[in-house]
């Protein structure tokens, strides 16, 4: 019996750690899941704004600097030759407020005449724009649109790369008829991009397209088949626009660390929970065990008896057969008179010792008070096997005789029994218990006058 209990409670008990376990892998993994999710939106987020900061700085830079840009050629309009008689104070002047120009020219009837910095760029002087299709394209784009006009980036033969914005000038302001030449300024393009911090964005794959061509300027052509956010970047004369695909958001450290982090502190929490619940349970099936068991001897104690015969006797409409036996200690109350509760402790316990020993494992043992035990023989009806049983049980308990603190106690013992043949029912138990209970002090009267 004890073994079909710890056998079944072990299989109840791993069923339960591994659905225990399958839950707290479940609940982590959701939990974690939309707890990363969020993460995954704030990150997004972050990078939805540093993205909108680019596209702001792109734009910021190219304005102020085409804006001063415009001021100068405003004032080459108004007046030619003071602006070319004064040009390189007004050039030193003009490139000191800006932060992207690398140098400037004016091309009076669309010949460069004067540039600043010359330094570097004294073959520019002279350059007639008409012998260069590509710039004189730029240059009659400007002068017809009467707008400022703005090409590249373009890679300089100086190496780098730079927009070359181009201001028509027209010395009739406002009508703009009187054509007088160009004023050109070179925008660094590679510092635009690196105050932008377009280069240095996390948790996106960028590229940057330039509309009127449809150019991809900057960052990874696969970007446009498959990008998740769109910016577009306006500047004075046409739009770029900025795509922008999101990376795996796991391989960002932050992310990836929450994610472990999370997933530790998750399963530390149901390690101490299922750590807390065993220890509960180990308490309660120890304090079951101590309500069960008899303290001294460790046997099932009278409560257990009933739990078994009431297991045996509930099986519906089954036909069950069994005898209980009732053993009972002689002259136990002198054993504790003459030499003191400790030898009967020790009588008892070997006593319970050697019921065991002698019976089967499928057979029942159990103390119910006193000097008194219960034994249930389970399938054993016949007479004459049950009389051999108990010729058995007297054989060796008065065969082995217990050695306590020097003296040596024989042991005598009176047993007592009823068989139950017949269908299962409760109701019985008392009867069957009495009935037994009654041979023994049958015995137990027969054996004094010998004794």
């Amino acid at each position: 019996m004890l073994l079909r209990t710890y056998k079944f409670n072990l299989w109840y008990f791993t069923v339960l750690t591994i659905a225990y376990f399958l839950f707290s892998y479940t609940v982590i993994s959701l939990v974690s899941d939309k707890f990363v999710d969020k993460q995954v939106q704030q990150v997004r987020e972050e990078v939805q704004h540093e993205l909108a900061l680019v596209r702001h700085s792109i734009e910021a830079n190219v304005y102020r600097d085409t804006f001063l840009a415009d001021g100068f050629a405003s004032f080459v309009a108004l007046n030619p030759d003071l602006a070319i008689k004064n040009w390189h104070v007004m050039s030193e002047q003009f490139l000191s407020k800006s932060s992207l120009v690398r140098n400037i020219g004016i091309a009076p009837n669309d010949i460069i005449s004067h540039v600043y910095p010359l330094e570097g760029n004294e073959k520019a002087v002279g350059l007639d724009f008409r012998t260069i299709p590509n710039q004189y394209k730029a240059v009659q784009i400007a002068k017809q649109s009467k707008k400022v006009h703005i090409t590249g980036p373009l890679e300089l033969v100086q190496g780098g790369r730079a927009l070359i914005v181009r201001y028509p000038i027209f010395t009739d302001i406002p009508n703009n008829n009187e054509y007088w030449g160009v004023f050109s300024v070179v925008l660094n393009y590679d510092k635009l991009i690196e105050k932008s911090n377009l280069r240095t964005l996390k948790g996106v794959d960028i590229a940057l397209v330039a509309n009127q061509h449809d150019q991809l300027i900057e960052g990874d052509a696969s970007v446009l088949t498959e990008y998740d956010v769109t910016y577009p970047i306006y500047l004075p004369n046409g739009n770029w626009t900025l795509f922008a695909k999101y990376t795996d958001f796991d391989e960002i450290e932050s992310i990836g660390w929450f994610r472990t982090l999370f997933s530790a502190l998750g399963w530390m929490t149901f390690i101490v929970i299922y750590i807390l619940v065993l220890f509960l349970i180990n308490n309660y099936f120890h304090v079951h065990q101590l309500s069960l068991h008899d303290e001294l001897t460790k046997l099932p104690n009278r409560r257990y008896l009933f739990n078994e015969l009431d297991r045996i006797m509930s099986r519906k409409g089954s036909s069950v057969q069994f005898t209980v036996l009732n053993v009972d200690l002689n002259k136990f109350k002198a054993i504790n008179d003459s030499l003191g509760h400790e030898a009967g402790d020790a009588v008892l316990k070997h006593t319970a010792s050697l019921l065991t020993r002698c019976l089967r494992s499928s057979d029942f043992v159990s103390r119910v008070g006193g000097d008194e035990f219960v034994v249930i023989l389970q399938r054993t009806t016949k007479p004459e096997d049950v009389e051999q049983v108990i010729r058995n049980i007297h054989s060796f308990i008065e065969y082995n005789v217990l050695r306590w603190n020097g003296h040596r106690i024989w042991l005598s013992i009176s047993v007592g029994y009823y068989s139950y043949i017949g269908k299962a029912d409760p109701t019985a138990i008392n009867d069957i218990l009495s009935k037994a209970d009654k041979s023994m002090y049958q015995e137990k009267r027969a054996c004094e006058p010998a004794a």
